[in-house]
């Protein structure tokens, strides 16, 4: 008994001695992997808050760039109404004869015109005395705004040119430029017209409705140093190193006039940096993300900042640092968790089949919750691919349209027959095939809001082409059945998308018949509006509707699936023979065309989905191509695109057909060739999606110019705003992209035969 005792007890004190060993590997395993994450966690915080920070300094540089060239825009269109009113040979006689009620009611109207963005107005004699200001100052005001302009009215005296002036102080202390013009008659000089512009005015125009995050504002200095624009009032006009070091004598300003130093030899910048934020009353030194870029107002130039709190970038990602290392810490000590319940369930086999239960519990709701999280990770693709598609295809439009383009252009040359012809031939009809698969790809993002360029379309062709496809891919054990009654009737749609909506609707009926066989039926019918008005509350759109019903003889749906059907992603094939996203294509596009679906079905009888599209009366376009045959007489034509390559070829198609083009890749450049001679041209193409200035904003303006112009945009999909503008006749017709020569020549064929 004694021996047994002895080997007993040694045995239990080597069981303890092993439970605590094990004990402190397990804490010690325990904070190596925590140390490992948090490791790891930190630096993926890190190059996310590197990425991060660069890709707002790049935005605020974009937002910089864009209010410079907005001032920049704005002082040379003020520059060049006044020059428009110094030119007028009417105005110009009046100011020669000293006819004071004509010239007062000219500029009267002239500053009336401008909706205060002009502050006042003035004419000034061929001495250099300003004889009339509108609105009038009194007298003290009068004198001391004359001495204030002396040297640059000598400077416009003496070389009879256009000026702008630096900013300065006017009478009541705000900062204001001065536009000169010289005034002419029959080639003499007869005086000087000019105008104010306030500072404050442009800055609450084209800077001030810019935010960068909470803190964050926009600001102006010119080419001394001294503050023009900024949202504190109290700042405007200190020299932004000198004042600052006079009232804050205590501050470090070392960082800041490092800033200064690269802003003003530099163009254009980013920086990191510390400083105080000047709109707060108290003044605490923070973080700052900076970016500027310059804007030349005349002979001068202002540097244009942007400025954004760094904490408010930061921020965010140190909050999910922190998060995620409670998450490991949860993870860790749950993990610690059941280490310890292993150990005690080695003691008690009682306690291992309760453990072991509870780990199979665990288990499951794990599993649910990495089901749920893919079904989250679908759904941010889906955003993702939504947004990505739409820029590609962008993109492809830019890369089809000269490869479309030449294509044209070879055919027109080569001889019909030739091997060369051939060759040429096929790249062109794929490329159409390119353009075809880019609409699906607008259609599957929902880049196209639905708005996609329609044509009267006859369904019953529609229905036999895609059945004919249909039959050739399913098994001999499925028998397609069709039936039509809807005596030809046509719909407003896209022919490629209504091809799509009704191969898919065949496809998922052949799949629930694919191993048991059936009759796939087809339909096609109209209906009035009370017939379908049970069925949805959109019957307002048409009279009469054109009817699309397949149905199968499948294993149906229960009223839980159904309620999915139309989620993206949702499928209830197999794995690798569905991606769940056909009749959520099929639902967009239905919705896009103005119509709607119904589905009926029961599990073991098979499914009804009927299709319902609006019927319109207008007669089916031809299909094919028919040559342009040109028009009566060449046609001078102002082309701009930034794309060059893209410009390069529509430009080419369009000589081709026999059009004086004058391309030009730069908005603002074409704005000025266009102010120039307006009656130039007889029409003008535009490309939508261009930097500084959109086509349609561009369009708007060379309307205010010549009212008459004729203006097509070519874009990769028309958004609301092309159409709001066609509707407004600001443009007259648009054109998708990737576009031919021969399209460009028949949309100008075609507005021109209109006017």
């Amino acid at each position: 008994m004694l021996v047994k005792d002895i080997k007993f007890g040694i045995n239990k004190v080597m069981r303890k001695l092993l439970n605590r060993r094990t004990i402190v590997y397990t804490v010690l395993i325990i904070l190596v992997l925590l140390l490992i994450l948090v490791q790891m966690a930190y630096r993926i915080y890190k190059d996310n808050r590197d990425t991060i920070i660069n890709q707002q300094l790049q935005q605020l540089l974009t937002i910089s760039k864009s209010i410079s060239r907005s001032l920049e825009v704005f002082a040379n269109e003020k520059m060049d109404s006044l020059k428009i009113l110094a030119l007028n040979n009417e105005f110009g006689l009046n100011v020669k004869n000293e006819n004071k009620p004509s010239v007062q009611a000219a500029l009267e109207a002239f500053i009336n015109a401008q909706e205060k963005d002009i502050q006042r107005v003035y004419q000034i004699n061929k001495t250099g005395q300003s004889i009339y200001q509108y609105p009038t100052m009194d007298a003290e005001a009068a004198t001391e705004n004359n001495s204030m302009l002396k040297s640059d009215i000598e400077r416009v005296l003496r070389e009879k040119t256009s000026f702008i002036s630096r900013a300065q102080k006017d009478s009541r202390g705000q900062f204001t430029i001065y536009l000169f013009e010289p005034v002419f008659f029959n080639g003499e000089f007869e005086g000087i017209v000019a105008a104010s512009v306030s500072l404050e005015t442009m800055y609450k125009k084209l800077a001030m409705p810019v935010k960068a995050g909470q803190k964050g504002y926009a600001m102006v200095k010119d080419d001394k140093g001294i503050i023009l624009m900024h949202p504190v009032k109290e700042q405007i006009g200190m020299d932004v190193i000198k004042t600052r070091k006079e009232l804050f004598p205590d501050f470090d300003f070392r960082e800041l006039e490092k800033l200064i130093q690269q802003q003003y030899s530099n163009e254009e910048g980013t920086v990191e940096y510390y400083s105080y934020w000047w709109t707060e009353q108290e003044l605490e030194k923070s973080k700052k993300l900076n970016a500027f870029s310059r804007a030349y107002i005349g002979d001068y130039f202002w540097v244009v900042a942007m400025t954004m709190d760094y904490n408010e970038v930061e921020g965010p990602l140190r909050q999910n640092l922190i998060k995620t290392i409670d998450i490991f810490l949860i993870i860790i000590i749950i993990l610690a968790s059941a280490i310890f319940i292993i150990l005690k369930i080695q003691k008690n086999k009682e306690a291992l089949e309760v453990e072991t239960k509870y780990l199979k519990e665990l288990n499951s709701a794990m599993e649910e919750l990495r089901k749920k999280e893919q079904q989250l990770q679908h759904s941010q693709k889906l955003q993702v691919v939504g947004t990505l598609t739409g820029g590609i295809a962008h993109e492809f439009n830019n890369l089809l349209t000269p490869i479309l383009g030449y294509s044209e252009i070879l055919k027109n040359k080569l001889n019909k027959g030739s091997d060369a012809y051939d060759y040429v031939n096929e790249i062109y009809e794929v490329s159409h095939k390119a353009k075809d698969m880019i609409e699906q790809i607008l259609v599957f993002s929902r880049s196209d809001n639905g708005i996609s360029k329609y044509k009267p379309i006859q369904v019953k062709q529609i229905v036999e082409e895609t059945l004919n496809l249909v039959k050739s891919a399913i098994t001999r054990n499925v028998v397609v059945d069709y039936e039509e009654k809807s005596d030809g009737s046509c719909i407003m749609a896209n022919r490629v998308q209504i091809h799509q909506v009704i191969f898919n609707l065949c496809t998922n009926a052949f799949h629930a018949m694919k191993y048991t066989g059936g009759t796939l039926t087809v339909m096609l019918d109209t209906a009035s509006k009370e017939d379908v008005r049970e069925f949805s509350k959109q019957t307002d759109n048409a009279e009469a509707y054109v009817c699309i019903t397949v149905s199968d003889t499948g294993y149906g749906m229960s009223k839980e699936t159904m309620e999915k059907i139309f989620d993206p992603f949702f499928t209830t094939k197999p794995t690798g023979e569905g991606t769940g996203l056909g009749l959520f294509v099929v639902q967009g596009i239905v919705e896009n065309h103005k119509g709607f679906i119904t589905v009926e079905s029961e599990n073991g009888k098979g499914s009804t989905f009927k299709v319902y599209f609006p019927q319109i009366h207008s007669k089916p376009e031809k299909q094919g191509h028919e040559g342009f045959t040109g028009l009566k007489s060449a046609k001078s034509v102002l082309l701009v695109d930034d794309e060059q390559k893209v410009l390069n070829v529509m430009k080419k198609g369009l000589e081709y057909y026999g059009f004086k083009v004058v391309a030009e890749s730069n908005s603002i450049e074409a704005l000025k060739i266009f102010s120039h001679n307006p009656d130039r041209f007889d029409a003008v193409i535009l490309d939508q999606t261009m930097p500084y200035i959109k086509g349609t904003e561009l369009a708007e303006r060379l309307k205010m110019i010549h009212p008459r112009i004729k203006i097509i945009v070519v874009t990769g999909f028309a958004d609301d705003k092309v159409l709001e503008y066609m509707d407004n006749m600001i443009i007259d017709e648009y054109v998708n992209k990737p576009v031919t020569g021969e399209q460009l020549a028949r949309a100008i064929g075609r507005i021109l035969e209109n006017d």
